[in-house]
């Protein structure tokens, strides 16, 4: 066997194990009896929302955990997301992140920072919605264009052939991407806008809602 076909065949041997491994803890998972963990907080928003930057900053305020979901998942594939994508495939980063995910879900005292896209897969979704509590970190769409803009290793910036986007095209782009996104953002139990104050004033306001959310929850689970 060449060189070449001996690394197709290793590729093709390690996708099917990372779906089948996907696959079994997503059927475990909906066949248990899930212990919702109030305490585990999932950060979603569209990117440039502000999940990397208040994420660390909240975890502290509450003296928990903080995990950025995309940084495990590059840390657990030796390789950064866009890599992933490029080299492997949406389908193998899904299956992978199924996979983190699934790891995490029984911890508590815990902010994790999700990627703008995780929630739509349903499968994640679903194990979000059941395991933890979910955040929505909202802003207009001209505030996410702006900070968007010079990020120059985001794909959302670049068109079909590679090239740079305008303002107004990124603003559309992200415009017909909310549209899918948004229905499931807004199932979020907590929302806060994080455009429209400083980050510490938007810290202080999760804080104070996150505590009084999973101080009301575990009362009613424990009545």
């Amino acid at each position: 066997m060449r060189e070449d076909d001996c690394f197709v065949y290793y590729r093709l041997l390690r996708d099917i194990a990372i779906r089948r491994n996907a696959t079994e803890l997503t059927e475990s998972f909906e066949q248990a009896t899930v212990n919702k963990q109030h305490s585990l907080i999932f950060l979603t928003g569209f990117s440039g929302s502000g999940k990397s930057t208040i994420g660390p900053l909240l975890a502290n305020s509450l003296g928990y955990e903080f995990v950025d979901l995309d940084q495990a998942i590059e840390k657990k594939a030796g390789k950064t997301i866009t890599r992933i994508f490029g080299e492997d495939g949406e389908t193998y980063f899904r299956n992978l992140e199924m996979m983190t995910l699934h790891a995490l879900i029984a911890k508590n005292d815990m902010v994790v920072s999700l990627g703008g896209g995780v929630l739509e897969n349903d499968q994640s979704y679903t194990l979000i919605q059941k395991s933890g509590t979910m955040v929505y970190l909202k802003s207009p769409i001209t505030t996410l264009a702006r900070r968007l803009c010079n990020k120059a290793d985001r794909p959302l910036l670049r068109g079909e052939d590679g090239q740079k986007l305008s303002r107004k095209e990124i603003e559309e782009k992200i415009e017909a991407i909310l549209t899918k996104r948004e229905p499931r953002y807004e199932t979020a139990e907590i929302t806060v806008q994080t455009d429209i104050q400083r980050i510490g004033s938007t810290v202080e306001e999760l804080t104070r809602k996150i505590e009084r959310h999973v101080r009301n929850a575990s009362a009613t689970t424990e009545g």
